[in-house]
């Protein structure tokens, strides 16, 4: 009969219109899925030829959800997040259960967690280091809003920790002559003891193209309250005798002569193209005393090199041992860089000639320096006072290296010789105020371990054709007196000097951790004929600091931005997909369970394998084209339509039956 037929038809149409009917009211739905209503035909079980069987109608067989990628839509909340491509949000109710979810409307509730309709969004959290823990089950995202502790410059667990900076220096400036240098001596003394060794001195000085020499001091002992003085440069030659030596009146006297000795050394190698203007050095023993003691004190070595190119090695604060034999010599030792930042060794060696009196010797590199005249000699008074033999001067002609090695402070006291430590300076410090002291300058702020900024500020001297100095100072105060140098190759590329360890050389006012040491990095630093310019700066030093804000990137890690200029990562967003999203459970409030037909929930992290990505400040929207579902009720009214007319058709066939009668 008719009637069958057109009853089923007008049920599937209604359920059509249900459908359809949903779909616009859903139409504006963050994160909605529409369903699609899918029929099938009915027959009834017959035993009968199946070519004469028709059927009795139809039903609804599913209405089946369509996961299509709906349109994203920018919002001004930056927890908004919209999932494109495949994946679904896991949220954790109260009672721990999950449910899935493509809604991205979240925000915080009061105990920091991200929440959509008191469900919380499920992510994996992150240590106080920012460190992701991906081990552990995902869990509810807690946004910590605690402060983030301060840290110092160097403080990081970064290869490259400390400060990073990279620049230009103006490879057109010119070369900048200083005056005095000091090569620091610590725990050194001159014995005079029988039998002990002649002291040495080492350090290093340049010519006037830059090139550094290495210029040994030898002190010997010849006889009490006399030293001879040796000089040897490059280490080639041998040690030379001044012609003075350093003698001193009494043991803890003065110096009666040998206080200044001239010595000259000719350069072995050719001199460049551009010529070299003779270097003039003094051996200065001035003030140096010869004093009977159970142990040496330390000396310094200082190099005073004048604009014309005069430069003076000073020994101060050492002591000769009266007791000493003639036999044996002792060395200081000390090095210098020239302008192209090659290093150079100077080794004084002090032998003693006669009673106070030591002759002094002097090599640089290993190589004899002459002494002029020859010997010179160190002498003591009866009190271990230096009264004569320092300085000595080295004078060349043109191509020489010529300088002068004071001993200012050298004494001569009774206990056995020990050699000690020697640290360098090429020039001095420079004067902030007086620009023609340094070529450039920059400053960064660098922080304590209480998070106090400070400010350190880098002066570049050009020292060489491809050599610079570089000398630092912490908060205006005056430059640490040990420089760093960094060289190039004709190229203008940096090939030494790219990284120094810095030590603050005062404590922090504010109580914090002292020194503060780290590395300071000059990479990509290069030498062209271009101005000044700082192309990059970075250093891993921070103050506290409270969060100011959030943002959540495509593969969801969440960072958090914090007031002290700082970004920590506080958690990682996780989505979840199934073998058959159509077969997942809908819930309500745009969520949907895990069902056998869906499989187990599928875990991953936004754009890895066949997961989407995530788009902070946006939402999804419904994925329902309103057009289409217009015509589609359109489609079911008619379908309404005409299966009523079947059953109207039905009716009055059958009363027509009624009317035969």
């Amino acid at each position: 009969m008719g009637f069958q037929q057109g009853l089923s038809g007008l049920n599937s149409a209604s359920k059509f219109l249900d459908v359809v009917g949903n779909n616009v009211a859903n139409a504006n739905t963050v994160g909605y899925k529409g369903a699609r209503a899918e029929f099938a035909d009915v027959y009834a079980n017959t035993l009968a030829s199946t070519n004469v069987q028709v059927g009795i109608g139809g039903r609804t067989s599913a209405v089946a959800q369509q996961f299509a990628q709906g349109n994203i839509t920018s919002t001004d909340n930056p927890l908004d997040i919209a999932i494109q491509g495949n994946g679904f949000f896991r949220m954790i109710d109260p009672a721990g259960s999950f449910s899935y979810a493509r809604n991205g409307q979240f925000q915080l509730d009061r105990e920091g967690y991200i929440v959509n309709n008191n469900q919380k969004l499920a992510g994996y959290a992150a240590n106080s280091d920012g460190q992701l823990i991906t081990g552990a089950t995902p869990q509810a995202i807690q946004i910590q809003t605690s402060n983030i502790g301060a840290q110092a410059t160097g403080g990081s667990a970064l290869s490259d920790a400390g400060l990073t900076l990279g620049m230009n220096l103006d490879a057109r400036k010119p070369i900048i002559n200083r005056g005095t240098s000091t090569v620091s001596v610590t725990g050194a003394r001159l014995a005079n003891a029988a039998g002990t060794s002649p002291v040495n001195y080492t350090t290093r000085v340049t010519d006037s193209t830059g090139q550094f020499h290495t210029l040994d001091v030898r002190l010997t002992r010849a006889a009490p309250q006399t030293w001879t003085v040796e000089t040897q440069l490059d280490g080639a030659g041998g040690f030379s005798q001044t012609a003075t030596p350093l003698t001193f009146s009494t043991p803890g006297g003065q110096i009666t002569s040998g206080g200044t000795q001239a010595v000259s050394y000719n350069l072995s190698s050719p001199a460049p193209a551009y010529g070299t203007t003779p270097m003039n050095f003094n051996l200065n023993f001035a003030g140096a005393l010869e004093v009977a003691a159970a142990a040496e004190a330390p000396g310094t070595v200082t190099v005073n090199d004048t604009a014309a190119l005069n430069t003076t090695v000073q020994i101060s604060s050492s002591n000769l041992d009266p007791a000493d034999p003639v036999t044996t010599p002792h060395t200081y030792s000390g090095s210098y860089l020239d302008g192209n930042g090659v290093s150079h060794t100077i080794d004084i060696t002090l032998t003693k000639a006669a009673t106070n009196t030591w002759v002094p010797t002097i090599d640089i590199d290993g190589a004899a320096f002459p002494i002029v005249p020859t010997p010179a000699s160190i002498v003591f008074n009866t009190n271990g006072q230096m009264v004569a033999g320092s300085p000595i001067a080295i004078t060349g002609a043109p191509g020489a290296v010529n300088f002068s090695v004071n001993l200012q402070g050298v004494t001569q006291q009774t206990g056995a010789f020990t050699a000690g430590t020697v640290q360098t300076r090429s020039t001095p410090p420079v004067v902030a105020t007086d620009p023609s002291s340094y070529t450039h300058s920059t400053s960064a702020t660098v922080y304590d371990s209480q998070g106090v900024g400070h400010t350190m500020t880098f002066y570049f001297a050009k020292v060489g054709v491809n050599a610079w100095e570089v000398q630092t100072s912490f908060d205006g105060a005056t430059p640490v007196t040990q420089p760093g140098y960094v060289t190039f190759d004709a190229a203008g590329n940096m090939n030494g000097g790219t990284e120094f360890a810095y030590t603050s050389p005062i404590p922090s006012p504010s109580g914090a951790q002292t020194p503060l040491a780290f590395n300071t990095y000059f990479t990509g630093t290069t030498q062209f004929g271009n101005q000044f310019g700082v192309n990059e700066l970075s250093q891993d030093g921070y103050a506290d600091g409270n969060i100011t804000g959030l943002s959540i990137g495509k593969d969801g890690i969440i960072l958090g931005r914090y007031s002290n200029g700082q970004n920590r990562t506080i958690g990682q967003i996780t989505l979840y997909n199934f073998a058959n999203p159509q077969g997942l459970q809908p819930l309500g409030d745009n969520r949907w369970a895990e069902s056998y037909a869906s499989n187990q929930a599928r875990l991953g992290t936004p754009g890895t394998s066949d997961f989407g990505t995530l788009q902070s400040g946006a939402v999804e929207d419904s994925n329902i084209d309103l057009t289409k579902e217009l015509v589609d009720m359109i489609t079911a009214q008619r379908s309404y339509q005409a299966n009523a007319q079947t059953i109207k058709t039905q009716d009055q066939i059958l009363q027509t039956l009624v009317n035969l009668r």
